[in-house]
């Protein structure tokens, strides 16, 4: 349960990624890919707090003690 943290982190990383590399040739494709990511994006960023407030400080915990993310 303690690796949802990490999984959210690397989903924002995935589509910063994938929005940084489509927006330097500018097609109509491309355009609309961004613009739908970047509404992903948003869905995903209001889930998140609300996770993480329902799992409290137990879930932070285990994810900083977790040896395998040597924090």
């Amino acid at each position: 349960m303690h690796h949802i943290i990490t999984v959210y982190n690397d989903i924002f990383d995935h589509m910063d990624g994938v929005m940084q590399a489509l927006s330097k040739n500018k097609t109509q494709w491309k355009e609309d890919y961004i613009f739908t990511m970047k509404l992903a994006r948003q869905k995903l960023s209001n889930c998140y707090p609300e996770e993480t407030p329902m799992t409290g400080i137990l879930l932070t915990s285990a994810h900083i003690i977790d040896r395998f993310q040597q924090l």
